[in-house]
């Protein structure tokens, strides 16, 4: 195969009142409001790394269908009836002009997305007939990809990515972790802003990052002579720390398992203390 593939872009975005229901958003942010941003940083990356014409988002949500219009992607009616049955819409525009159609599937809310992490992740796809890019927990899906779009059946849901691959979609396990960090709830939005968001989640978001939920990990390794280590997140992720953030942290020692609280840098640790110290005692 190459990686010249003409591929056509699906994107579900849900949207309205409904959407993200498990994300609990700073005082003065309106859930429905931060949805609507994540999905409009999502689409933005994705019209930005697309040929024109390419981007196909399915909703019903009229904000959304408006964000989606204004970016030039095509529009295409959520059935309402799950995800599943969105992405089988956006698939089945897809292939209208013909089944041998390459079709790729872009969950609508990874606000951290760049348009070279989209181009990235299809080259690598485009080497295989069916390919799937799990999330960074290992067990979703943010990607799920066929070169013959009507061989495309989409089993999202919790555990996705196992029934992807064992439905013949090869798992690419790619080191992008702006597009394979989906924003379904309090800690995986610290992660994105950790990445860095897009313009309109930062917007929505201005002067509230401070109040975002804390991410917590357990030390992992450590080593005394040099200050650096590893933690293990709550979402099983090993993430690293070096000398200076150690240093910054004040603290003396460190212990296999000790809680921690971080904020992060990708997989890198920028910021670390103790579980249960206040931000206003902390040093770094």
């Amino acid at each position: 195969m190459t990686n010249s593939v003409d591929w056509h872009l699906v994107v579900p975005v849900k949207g309205g009142s409904t959407a993200k229901s498990r994300l609990h958003p700073p005082d003065g942010v309106a859930r429905e409001d931060l949805a609507l941003a994540l999905a409009t940083d999502c689409l933005t990356a994705c019209c930005a790394g697309m040929a024109p014409g390419r981007v196909l988002v399915v909703s019903s949500d009229e904000r959304v269908r408006t964000v989606a219009t204004t970016l030039g992607a095509g529009v295409v009616a959520d059935p309402g009836t799950g995800l599943d049955a969105a992405v089988r819409a956006g698939r089945d525009r897809a292939v209208a002009a013909g089944p041998d159609t390459a079709v790729a599937v872009l969950l609508g809310d990874l606000p951290s997305l760049r348009p070279d992490d989209l181009t990235r992740a299809l080259a690598a796809a485009a080497d295989h007939p069916l390919a799937v890019v799990p999330d960074a927990s290992g067990s979703g899906t943010v990607l799920l990809t066929a070169l013959r779009g009507t061989d495309l059946s989409p089993s999202f849901g919790a555990g996705s990515a196992a029934r992807h691959e064992a439905a013949g979609h090869r798992r690419l396990v790619l080191d992008l972790p702006r597009l394979r960090t989906d924003v379904d709830d309090d800690r995986a939005l610290r992660t994105a802003v950790a990445l860095g968001v897009g313009a309109s989640t930062a917007t929505v978001l201005a002067g509230s990052l401070a109040t975002l939920p804390t991410m917590q990990a357990s030390v992992h390794t450590f080593d005394e002579a040099t200050g650096a280590g590893s933690a293990l997140l709550d979402d099983g992720r090993e993430v690293s720390f070096d000398a200076e953030v150690f240093a910054a942290s004040a603290l003396r020692h460190l212990r296999v398992g000790q809680r921690l609280s971080v904020d992060l840098d990708g997989t890198r640790v920028q910021r670390l203390w103790m579980v249960g110290i206040g931000d206003d005692q902390t040093i770094g």
